[in-house]
C-alpha cells in the first residue's frame, strides 16, 4: 500500500512538472539562474530573496517551479565562470577555479567545461533521485549526528584540504588556520559581543565569503590575465573537439562522478552546511583517492569533476531535511523554506502524506522532478553556447581586464550591500596575490572561513550538552582516528620512502623568500595583537578566537624558523610573464575602487573602466568608449533597474547634497 501511494504520488508531481505553465516559469527560472551564476557574487539565494514577492501571486507548483529552476542551475552556470575566466560565478563554485582556470589558460577550456556540465547533470539527478528515495527517512537520518560530530567534520574538512595545492603541508596547515581566525571576525555567537570589527558595523557580519573568495582567486587571475595576450592560446573549434573530449573524460571518470555526488548529497542533508562545504570535501576526496595527487591545482580534470558533481548534488540532499523538519540544509534551501511558509505549506511529517490524507507529497515529488528538468535543461544550453563560451578565452585580455574588475567589485557588493566589502577584496587580493607568488595554498583559508562559525556553534553547543565527555563519543572517536591517520600516514610513508620523497620535492618549498619572510612576520605581529586584544572578552567569547590564533601563531612561527635553519633563498619574481602590464593592474585596482567611492557605483565604474583601457592599456578611443558604454548599461540596466541592486552614489553626490548644490 506504501509503495503505491508512493509511486502515485510520484507520477502525479511529475504530471505537474509537465503542465504548460509550470514549464514556463521553469524555462523563466533556469535563463534567470543560468544569468545569475555566470555573473560573480550575485548569488542564487539572494536571487530567490529577490523574488519571493513573486511566490504571493502564483500557485506553488509555478511558483516553485520559478525557483527551484533558478536555485538549480546557479551552482552549474558557476562553474562555467570558474573555468573560463577563474573568477567563482558563485560561492559554491570556487573549488572549481583552482583546476577549471588552469586547463584553460593551456587551451583546454572546452574540456573542462564539458566534463563540468556532465558531471554537474550526474550530481544533480544523484541529489533528485536521494530527495524522491530518502525523504522519509530524512528524521533518522539528519538525527544520526550531534553537534559534537559535526564539529570534528568540520575540523575533517579543513584537514582534508591542506595538502591539496601545496607540497608544504606547514603552509596548507597555516592558511587554513588564517582562515579560522577571519571567521571569528564579528558578533560572537554565544552573547553577541563585537570580536576584531575594529570598530566598524560593517564587520558585526563578519567577512563576506564572497569578497574574500574573489579577492583570493579572482584578483591574482586578473593580474596574471594582464600580463598574457588573451586567457588561452587555443581557437573555438579546437575547444570545441576537447568540449566532447570533457565528456568523455566524466564518463570514464565515472566513479569520481558517483562518489562526489554521494559526498554533496551527504553534506546536504546535514542542516546549515551547504555546497561551499560539499565541493571542497568532495574536492580533497577526489585528491585522496588520485593516483597523481600533484596534478591538483594546476590542471587535474578530476578537481573540476569533484566539486561540480557535489555542488549540484548537495541541492537534493538538503531540500530533505528542509521538507521533512523544517531545517534548512543550506542557504538556498533556506530560501526555499520561506517560500514554502508564504505558500502556507508548513514543513514536516504532515507535508510528507499524501494530499488525500491532507498532505502534500505530490508537490514533494514534484520539486525532485523540477530538479531534474531544470538541470537538463540548463545541460542542454550551456552545451550549445559553448562554443560562444569558449571564444571568452580568445578575446584580448587588455579589454577583459576592466570589464572582470567590475564585475569582481559587482560580485563583491551585492553579497551584502556593503561598501566595505569592496575594501575587503582590495585587502584580501593582496594577500591573494603574495600567496600565489610564494606557493601558498589557498583553498584552505576560504574553508577556513567557511566552516568556522560551523566549527564554533558546534563546539559550544557540545560543550553544553554533553560537558567533557563529548571527546569520548564514538562518532567523535572515529573521525579523530581518520583525522590522526591522515596526518600520521604521511610521515610514515616518507620514512619508508625517504629516497622516494627526496627526487618528488619542490625547489620551492625546500626553503622561503625573503618576500615571504616578511609576510610570515608581518602576519604573527598582527595575530599577536588580535591576541592580547581577547583580554576584554568573555571567556565563551574569547575561547575560540585564542585557541585558532594560538594554532595559527604556532604554525607561522615554526615555518619562520623552519625557513630561517635552512638558510636563506632568493627572492621570487611577484609579476612574472608581462610584469610591466601587469604591475600596472596592481596599481590602478585602488583607483578603481576611488572612483566608486568618490563618484557612487554606476559613474565611478565605468568612468575607471574607460580610464584603464585608454591611460594603462591605450586602447583606440572609439573602442574605450564602446566597452565602458557596455559596462554602463550592465550597471545601470541590469543591476540597478532589473535587479533593484541599491549601489552606493558616492561620497561626490552626498557632499553636494549637504552643500545644497543641484
Amino acid at each position: 500500500m506504501q509503495t503505491a501511494t508512493t509511486i502515485e504520488a510520484c507520477l502525479t508531481g511529475l504530471v505537474q512538472v509537465f503542465s504548460v505553465p509550470s514549464l514556463l516559469f521553469l524555462s523563466a527560472g533556469v535563463l534567470i539562474g543560468g544569468v545569475v551564476g555566470i555573473l560573480p557574487g550575485l548569488g542564487g539565494a539572494a536571487t530567490v530573496a529577490l523574488l519571493l514577492p513573486f511566490v504571493f501571486e502564483y500557485p506553488a507548483h509555478q511558483a516553485f517551479a520559478l525557483l527551484i529552476g533558478l536555485v538549480s542551475v546557479t551552482a552549474t552556470t558557476g562553474d562555467l565562470t570558474s573555468i573560463l575566466v577563474g573568477i567563482p560565478g558563485e560561492a559554491t563554485a570556487a573549488a572549481t577555479v583552482v583546476d577549471g582556470h588552469p586547463m584553460a589558460r593551456r587551451g583546454e577550456a572546452g574540456r573542462a567545461m564539458g566534463a563540468s556540465l556532465v558531471s554537474s547533470l550526474a550530481g544533480s539527478l544523484f541529489g533528485a533521485v536521494t530527495l524522491g528515495i530518502g525523504i522519509s527517512a530524512a528524521r533518522p537520518l539528519s538525527l544520526m549526528l550531534g553537534s559534537p560530530e559535526l564539529f570534528m567534520l568540520a575540523v575533517l574538512g579543513i584537514c582534508f584540504a591542506v595538502p591539496l595545492t601545496s607540497a608544504s603541508r606547514l603552509r596548507g596547515l597555516a592558511a587554513g588556520a588564517l582562515g579560522l581566525v577571519l571567521a571569528t571576525v564579528g558578533l560572537d555567537p554565544i552573547g553577541g559581543m563585537p570580536r576584531f570589527t575594529l570598530g566598524q558595523l560593517a564587520l558585526w557580519d563578519g567577512v563576506g565569503l564572497i569578497p574574500v573568495a574573489l579577492g583570493l582567486f579572482a584578483i591574482p587571475e586578473i593580474v596574471s590575465l594582464a600580463g598574457r595576450q588573451s586567457i588561452a592560446p587555443v581557437s573555438a573549434a579546437s575547444g570545441q573537439i576537447r568540449f566532447i573530449d570533457g565528456i568523455r573524460d566524466a564518463g570514464r571518470r565515472w566513479s569520481v562522478v558517483l562518489r562526489s555526488s554521494a559526498i554533496g548529497t551527504a553534506v546536504g542533508l546535514l542542516p546549515g552546511v551547504g555546497a561551499s562545504v560539499s565541493q571542497w570535501i568532495a574536492y580533497a576526496h577526489a585528491a585522496k583517492r588520485s593516483p597523481n595527487p600533484a596534478e591538483f591545482g594546476h590542471g587535474a580534470i578530476d578537481g573540476v569533476i569533484a566539486p561540480s558533481a557535489a555542488n549540484n548534488s548537495t541541492l537534493g540532499g538538503a531540500l530533505v531535511p528542509t521538507l521533512a523538519l523544517g531545517i534548512p540544509g543550506s542557504l538556498s534551501a533556506a530560501m526555499l523554506l520561506s517560500a514554502l511558509i508564504v505558500k502556507g505549506l508548513v514543513p514536516g511529517p504532515q507535508m510528507l502524506m499524501p494530499e488525500r490524507d491532507g498532505g502534500h507529497l505530490a508537490f514533494v515529488y514534484s520539486l525532485a522532478w523540477l530538479i531534474v528538468v531544470a538541470n537538463v535543461v540548463a545541460t542542454a544550453l550551456s552545451w550549445g553556447a559553448s562554443g560562444l563560451l569558449i571564444k571568452v578565452t580568445r578575446i584580448k585580455s587588455a579589454l577583459l581586464v576592466p570589464i572582470l574588475l567590475l564585475l569582481v567589485f559587482v560580485g563583491a557588493f551585492t553579497e551584502r550591500n556593503l561598501v566595505e566589502d569592496l575594501l575587503i577584496t582590495v585587502v584580501v587580493g593582496a594577500a591573494g596575490l603574495a600567496f600565489t607568488h610564494f606557493r601558498w595554498p589557498r583553498a584552505p583559508l576560504l574553508i577556513g572561513l567557511v566552516l568556522g562559525p560551523l566549527a564554533e556553534n558546534r563546539l559550544f553547543l557540545s560543550i553544553d550538552a554533553y560537558g567533557a565527555s563529548w571527546l569520548v563519543r564514538p562518532g567523535v572517536l572515529v573521525i579523530g582516528t581518520v583525522i590522526a591517520t591522515s596526518f600520521l600516514y604521511p610521515v610514515i610513508r616518507r620514512s619508508l620512502q625517504r629516497e622516494l620523497v627526496e627526487t618528488r620535492k619542490d625547489p620551492a618549498d625546500a626553503h622561503g623568500t625573503h618576500g615571504e619572510r616578511a609576510m610570515v612576520a608581518a602576519l604573527l605581529v598582527l595575530l599577536l595583537l588580535a591576541l592580547m586584544s581577547t583580554a576584554g572578552f568573555t571567556w565563551r567569547a574569547a575561547l575560540f578566537p585564542r585557541v585558532v590564533l594560538a594554532v595559527s601563531i604556532a604554525l607561522l612561527a615554526a615555518l619562520l624558523i623552519r625557513d630561517v635553519v635552512r638558510g636563506f633563498g632568493h627572492t621570487l619574481m611577484i609579476l612574472p610573464g608581462r610584469e610591466r602590464a601587469s604591475s600596472r593592474t596592481v596599481g590602478f585596482v585602488p583607483v578603481f575602487l576611488v572612483l566608486i567611492w568618490a563618484l557612487g557605483f554606476t559613474y565611478g565604474a565605468t568612468l575607471a573602466v574607460l580610464t584603464y583601457l585608454v591611460i594603462v592599456e591605450r586602447e583606440r578611443i572609439g573602442t574605450a568608449l564602446g566597452i565602458a558604454l557596455i559596462a554602463y548599461l550592465l550597471l545601470e540596466i541590469v543591476m540597478v533597474r532589473l535587479l533593484h541592486v541599491p549601489f552606493p552614489s558616492g561620497a561626490v553626490r552626498a557632499w553636494a547634497a549637504v552643500a545644497h548644490i543641484p
